[in-house]
């Protein structure tokens, strides 16, 4: 199976889901590092989701010949970024986020997500885990009724 059959509105949705689920087992099982890393995972899948929703694309790659024909996203960039800032900017999301004040420290901390986490040997710790899972909770409810 290729990467394309993933890349659709409803591959991205469900696989948002089931990465936070994920999340959601690893932290059960004191995985600390691993449930961080799904749980943002979770994050990058439902904003491209709703990208694609926004700009009327079936896939990925279509999204990312749109907002290239727009001039959005640079010819050279592409939409399979893990940046998440960048792809909340892409909503035009990001400004209303900003203003939100209790909910904006918890998109920082959100975005200190970054694919790295899968290799690094530190297991970080519960508190910590913890308080991303928190904040990752509601950015989503968050951008699930405002994206």
């Amino acid at each position: 199976m290729g990467r394309n059959h993933f890349i659709g509105v409803r591959e991205q949705l469900k696989s948002s889901i089931h990465r936070l689920d994920d999340a959601k087992a690893l932290l059960d099982a004191a995985r600390w590092r691993g449930a961080m890393y799904l749980a943002g995972y979770s994050i990058e899948c439902l904003l491209k989701a709703k990208l694609m929703k926004i700009f009327d694309c079936q896939n990925l790659l279509d999204l990312e010949d749109d907002l290239q024909r727009r001039h959005l996203l640079a010819e050279n960039a592409t939409i399979f970024t893990h940046q998440l800032e960048s792809l909340l900017r892409l909503t035009n999301g990001l400004h209303r986020l900003r203003q939100n004040i209790q909910l904006w420290p918890l998109f920082n901390m959100v975005n200190r997500w970054m694919p790295a986490w899968r290799y690094n040997p530190d297991l970080s710790n519960r508190e910590d885990a913890e308080d991303y899972m928190d904040a990752v909770d509601k950015i989503r409810h968050w951008i699930d009724n405002n994206v």
